[in-house]
């Protein structure tokens, strides 16, 4: 007897995509599972359903698309790349969720993961918080981080970064509300390495000394290796491509380098011992005023310390909402859309694109690559910062640097450290084409030093005034004069076409390309090295071609710097200081001096704070207390500010 065909087998194509979809998006959160049953009740529907297009709808009902097409461009969420990566994305979520932390795969899941979050506008960290992968990262590190130490010390390696920038990026107040106080130390206990050991891991993507990047060719590992210690090498420098892995990423085969593990350290641990606040002595006076009417024209008051507890230095990573785009105005939501990078753009994801570029552009300091966007967005570091760091006790300091071993009582009180706030007021500076940037500071015939010790910059005579900061200083036996203008948020700066070295050159390369209307864009051109090449460059897509092609929207901007001071009120609570930085073009990495307005009442001498700006947040790294020689091992600890006003 012949049975009956199948009622499925009449419904349109079109419309079983449909109720397919709304199956596999029945529970937005984790992988599509409510569709494996619809797939399984005939080959008809199996294999009307295996198409590309639904599973790129699929994608987009749980995962976030808008940062890879902008980082991108449009090529990269054709469907069939949504649908792989749909798969790549639900079977890191499904390891996450079981709970393996020894899976053998469990470093790609991580940096999934970690990928995840720098493309998150909403979904994708609703997913990962599906698959409950806090708990995942913070077994880890309690049962995992320490195994295979070497000398004691536990190991850097891109596994352990990704666990605890992972970890980091899961943090919010709900997770640290949650945790015991004995929670809190036990991690602090793990991390710990990490966060102070600065001469014994990595914290930049190339070394601090170094300006001018990428290096030369003939320059060979050892020859940038200043002295060796017992725990290795001094500057620290990962082998060429070491720390980094090919990985396949919507259309195309990245190159992806981990960021430094004691970053991400430092937040965690900066963000736990912030929890508890610091003691107010009531014997203080109440604030300023009535210091002042008791004599006392420096020292903390009540008000600065309550005012200390107020701010957290490390901020978290922005929440965000599922459907954050439904609270933009039309004009707003066609510039998120239009895959353009921008400095307005309001996207979550957005704040990850400088951290992006650096791992994926950075990851040799002996290359330069070709599209490189921005690793510095300007105007970022403009305003008040506040934060804290860690002071170590200095002989205790210097003897882990001749110990390999790690100390059995090492700990938070050995070698002791205390903490101290940090405020600085920034304002930034723009040298505009034609003008030629300040060159590297340091002796012309040392490989090892562009004048880190100056923040790269030679011996100068800096004067601001009427919106300018004006650079003096000698350079091929003459007096030479730079002008930075001064950034004002929402206003442009001097930059002229006509004038612009870079936009001269692109028109100079244009021009055989005139009444060729079939040609498309080219992929990059030498006239953009100096800019879009530096990462100081804004790179974007064009939508109307299939090709991604592309294009830099010259700002003219050709080195960005630093001045700052203490307010007047922070400085006669914590200490009165001046600050001048500067920004290294191929990796955004930012050195500020420090030196002491008053040093006779202070005591304080120069030092160098450097560090990168995360997320467009917070800004993490270690200070340094120079020694006359740049090249020996200095007295350093960790820092973390973020912005205020």
């Amino acid at each position: 007897m012949l049975s009956s065909p199948s009622p499925l087998l009449a419904i349109p194509q079109e419309l079983l995509e449909r109720i397919a979809l709304e199956v596999a998006l029945s529970s937005s959160r984790g992988p599509p599972v409510n569709l494996v049953a619809l797939l399984c009740t005939c080959k008809y529907v199996h294999h009307t359903l295996s198409s590309t297009d639904l599973y790129a709808k699929i994608f987009r009902g749980m995962f976030d698309a808008d940062a890879p097409r902008r980082r991108f461009g449009p090529r990269a969420v054709h469907s069939r790349f949504l649908a792989s990566q749909l798969k790549t994305y639900c079977i890191a979520l499904r390891c996450i969720r079981l709970g393996d932390i020894f899976a053998p795969n469990v470093e790609d899941v991580l940096r999934t993961a970690l990928i995840l979050l720098t493309e998150n506008d909403g979904k994708n960290r609703a997913q990962l918080e599906w698959a409950n992968t806090y708990t995942f990262v913070n077994t880890f590190v309690r049962r995992r981080l320490w195994n295979d130490p070497v000398n004691g010390w536990p190991r850097d390696s891109p596994l352990h970064a990704l666990v605890l920038w992972v970890m980091w990026c899961m943090t919010d107040q709900n997770i640290l509300t949650h945790e015991t106080m004995d929670d809190r130390n036990d991690l602090i206990t793990h991390i710990l390495p990490y966060v102070v050991m600065a001469f014994k891991y990595i914290s930049y993507f190339a070394p601090d000394d170094h300006f001018v990047l990428p290096l030369p060719e003939e320059w060979e590992h050892n020859d940038l290796v200043s002295i060796q210690t017992a725990h290795g090498d001094y500057p620290m420098l990962p082998p060429r491509g070491d720390a980094t892995i090919e990985v396949l990423h919507f259309d195309r085969t990245i190159r992806f380098r981990t960021p430094p593990i004691t970053t991400a350290a430092k937040l965690i641990y900066f963000s736990r011992r912030e929890v508890t606040p610091l003691q107010t002595p009531p014997d203080l006076p109440v604030d300023r005023p009535a210091a002042l009417a008791q004599g006392i024209s420096w020292g903390q008051t009540q008000a600065d310390i309550i005012e200390v507890n107020a701010h957290s230095s490390a901020q978290f990573v922005p929440a965000s909402d599922w459907n954050w785009k439904s609270t933009l105005t039309p004009e707003q939501r066609q510039i998120e859309e239009d895959g353009v990078w921008r400095r307005d753009l309001l996207s979550p994801s957005a704040a990850w694109d400088n951290d992006w570029e650096r791992s994926t552009a950075c990851w040799d300091p002996w290359a330069q690559v070709d599209l490189k966007g921005t690793v510095y967005t300007f105007g970022s570091m403009d305003g008040l910062w506040q934060g804290r760091l860690l002071i170590p006790e200095t002989e205790g300091y210097l003897a882990l640097v001749a110990n390999p071993h790690y100390p059995e009582q090492f700990g938070e009180g050995n070698p002791s450290i205390y903490t101290w706030p940090l405020f600085m007021r920034l304002k930034e500076h723009h040298c505009i084409s034609p003008q030629e940037p300040v060159p590297a500071g340091g002796p012309e015939d040392d490989a090892l030093d562009d004048g880190l010790r100056n923040a790269w910059f030679p011996s100068v005579n800096l004067v601001t005034k009427q919106g300018r900061a004006i650079l003096t200083y000698l350079h091929g036996g003459e007096t030479q004069r730079t002008v930075h203008e001064t950034f004002e948020q929402g206003q442009p700066n001097s930059h002229d076409e006509n004038t612009c070295i870079t936009c001269q050159a692109r028109r100079e390369s244009e021009e055989p390309m005139r009444g060729i209307e079939s040609v498309p864009a080219p992929r990059h051109s030498d006239f953009e090295e100096d800019f879009a090449g530096a990462g100081l460059g804004q790179p974007s897509y064009n939508d109307d071609n299939e090709e991604d092609t592309y294009e830099s929207s010259c700002v003219g901007i050709r080195d960005i710097i630093f001045t700052g001071e203490t307010d007047l009120n922070h400085g006669m609570a914590w200490g009165r200081y001046t600050f001048l930085g500067r920004v290294r073009p191929w990796d955004g990495l930012i050195a500020l001096v420090r030196l002491p307005a008053d040093p006779s009442q202070w005591g304080r001498t120069r030092w160098v704070f450097r560090g990168y700006l995360h997320y467009g947040k917070v800004l993490v790294g270690s200070w340094r207390g120079m020694t006359t020689d740049v090249e020996s091992i200095p007295w350093e600890g960790p820092f973390v500010a973020s912005k205020r006003a």
